[in-house]
C-alpha cells in the first residue's frame, strides 16, 4: 500500500505546483505574435528587395547575350565571337552568384519569400533558366537563326521579369510596392526597347520592310510608352527628373529618326 501510497502523493504535488503556474495573457500572446509576424514580413520584403535588385542585373546581362549572340548569328560567325563569349561568362558569373544567395538546395524557399505566386513565378524562371546551357550550346554551333535565339533569350527573360512583377504585387509596404512597380516596368519597357532593336536590325539587314514588320514595330513601340508612362507615374521625383531629361536628349532625337527611316523603308517598299 505505502508503495502505491507514495507515487499517488508525488503527482497530487505535481499536479498542485502546475496549477500554480502563470498563465499568459491572450492580449499579450497576441501582441508577441503580431510582431513575431512583423519581423518575419519585414525578413521576406528584405529577401525579396534583395532578390529582385539580382534580378534586374541578371536581366540586363543576359539582354547583352542575345544582342551578341544575334550578331553572332547574323554574321554567320564571323563577327562578335569573343564578345558573345565574354557576355556568357558574365552572365553565368552572376548566376552562379544568384543560386548561391537565393536559391541553395535544402533552403526553405517559404520562410524567406512570402507569397504563393512570388514562389511559383521563382520556380518556372528556375525552370527556364535552366534552358539557357543547350541554347549557348546551339548559338555556338550556329543552330539557330538571329529571329529564334531572340526568342529563346526573350522567354527567359519574360521569367525572369513575372518574378519582379510578383515581387512588386505582393510587397505590403506602399513605398517598396511603389518603387517596385516603377522599377519593373521600367525593366519591361528596356526588355521591348530590345525586342525592338532587334526586329528592326533584322529588317534593316533584310531589307524587309512588310506590313507585318511594322506592325510588330508599332505594337512594341506602344506598349514601350505604356511601360514608361507607368514608370513616370510611380517613380520618385528625383527619377522622373532624369527621365525627363533622358526624353529631351539628343538619344531620343536618333531613336525617332531611325524609326521614321524603318517607315520611309516600307513605304519605298510599297
Amino acid at each position: 500500500m505505502r508503495r502505491h501510497d507514495g507515487p499517488a502523493h508525488g503527482n497530487c504535488l505535481v499536479q498542485r505546483n502546475t496549477d500554480r503556474l502563470p498563465s499568459v495573457n491572450p492580449a499579450l500572446a497576441f501582441l508577441l505574435a503580431a510582431r513575431r509576424s512583423e519581423i518575419r514580413a519585414l525578413e521576406q520584403l528584405r529577401a525579396t528587395g534583395d532578390l529582385v535588385r539580382g534580378m534586374s542585373e541578371w536581366v540586363h546581362r543576359l539582354q547583352h547575350e542575345r544582342g551578341a549572340s544575334n550578331l553572332f548569328l547574323g554574321s554567320r560567325g564571323q563577327r562578335f565571337a569573343t564578345e558573345r563569349l565574354q557576355c556568357v561568362d558574365d552572365s553565368k558569373a552572376l548566376e552562379e552568384a544568384m543560386r548561391a544567395r537565393h536559391f541553395q538546395p535544402g533552403a526553405d524557399p517559404g520562410a524567406t519569400f512570402g507569397g504563393m505566386r512570388l514562389l511559383s513565378r521563382i520556380a518556372q524562371m528556375l525552370h527556364a533558366v535552366d534552358s539557357l546551357p543547350r541554347l549557348r550550346k546551339r548559338v555556338a554551333q550556329r543552330a539557330l537563326t538571329p529571329e529564334q535565339a531572340t526568342r529563346c533569350y526573350s522567354e527567359c527573360i519574360a521569367a525572369m521579369l513575372a518574378v519582379v512583377f510578383e515581387a512588386a504585387d505582393t510587397a505590403a509596404d506602399p513605398g517598396v510596392s511603389r518603387a517596385l512597380v516603377a522599377l519593373f516596368n521600367l525593366m519591361q519597357g528596356k526588355e521591348l526597347a530590345g525586342q525592338e532593336r532587334a526586329a528592326g536590325t533584322a529588317a534593316f539587314a533584310a531589307a524587309q520592310f512588310d506590313a507585318a514588320t511594322q506592325q510588330r514595330l508599332a505594337h512594341l513601340v506602344e506598349a514601350q510608352e505604356r511601360c514608361f508612362q507607368i514608370f513616370q507615374e510611380f517613380a520618385q521625383p528625383g527619377l522622373q527628373a532624369i527621365w525627363a531629361g533622358l526624353l529631351a536628349g539628343s538619344e531620343t532625337r536618333e531613336l525617332q529618326a531611325l524609326r521614321q527611316l524603318l517607315r520611309d523603308g516600307h513605304r519605298q517598299a510599297g
